[in-house]
């Protein structure tokens, strides 16, 4: 999908984004405890399709550098407003970029690279992003991907819920589906986290985990469950996520990936 048309889309909502997201602060809250653990305070890391900086701040307020970018315009103008009312202007850069422009940036520039929220999954090929992620680390370097997954179980069982037998079947199988977003038709493709590896990331990186995100604890549309049942999903969740197939049943998914001539001196890993 061309960037010109997934900026206008997003720009579109970029005042009222952050809203629309608050049901799934849970998820943001596993991303925000794996980039603790994956990155240091005196790092730079960068934040690809950062939209409005959410993320960016987070890590900042860790003690680490950042540099946003986004194609969307309106979104890096909500990031730069954040940046400026949390007074974190000499820790967050922010650029209007697509991240299919970043041969531009100098090579070894980041101990880190993050993208969430399915920011990647406008492209049908990463394989030009993982060649670039790969020049632009440091050695050392870790990078942590948010994807969009090809099947969801809740999102399944609404389909039968609602004896709508076909889309349920065919769900798991679709290798993209569109969103409107802003009023816009956006494109998103869709891989399960070991086709994603395989085919973009293993010649450049090892992975050194992947999980689901939601693959039993539901999503926050989902309004009928007892808190106390969404908070015993959610334990669940997170003890099962990396095993298949509870990896394949999340709304998204993660990947943890080191660059492969960093590993090769002794980085523990997922070798595939």
């Amino acid at each position: 999908m061309r960037p010109a048309d997934v900026a206008l889309a997003y720009d579109a909502i970029a005042a009222a984004y952050d809203e629309e997201v608050r049901g799934d602060e849970w998820v943001r809250q596993v991303l925000w405890q794996h980039f603790k653990r994956a990155f240091q305070p005196g790092q730079r890391v960068l934040d690809v399709a950062c939209g409005t900086g959410t993320d960016a701040v987070f890590l900042a307020q860790q003690g680490i550098r950042v540099m946003g970018i986004d194609t969307s315009s309106k979104m890096i103008a909500q990031l730069r407003t954040k940046v400026t009312d949390h007074r974190l202007g000499g820790r967050v850069d922010s650029q209007v970029m697509d991240f299919s422009q970043l041969a531009s940036l100098p090579p070894g520039s980041f101990d880190g690279i993050i993208s969430s929220f399915a920011g990647l999954s406008t492209s049908p090929d990463l394989t030009p992003f993982a060649t670039d992620a790969a020049r632009l680390l440091r050695p050392g370097g870790c990078m942590v991907l948010h994807l969009l997954g090809r099947f969801s179980l809740w999102e399944w069982l609404g389909l039968v819920a609602h004896r709508k037998w076909r889309a349920a079947s065919a769900l798991g199988r679709q290798t993209e589906r569109g969103f409107t977003i802003g009023g816009q038709p956006v494109r998103h493709y869709l891989f399960d986290p070991d086709v994603t590896y395989r085919r973009f990331f293993a010649q450049s990186f090892w992975r050194r985990r992947a999980y689901g995100v939601g693959c039993l604890r539901p999503p926050g549309t989902v309004r009928r469950i007892p808190p106390p049942l969404v908070a015993g999903l959610g334990y669940l969740d997170r003890r099962v996520a990396s095993h298949h197939p509870f990896v394949n049943w999340g709304r998204f998914y993660v990947m943890e990936l080191w660059r492969k001539d960093d590993l090769d001196a002794g980085v523990p890993g997922e070798r595939r």
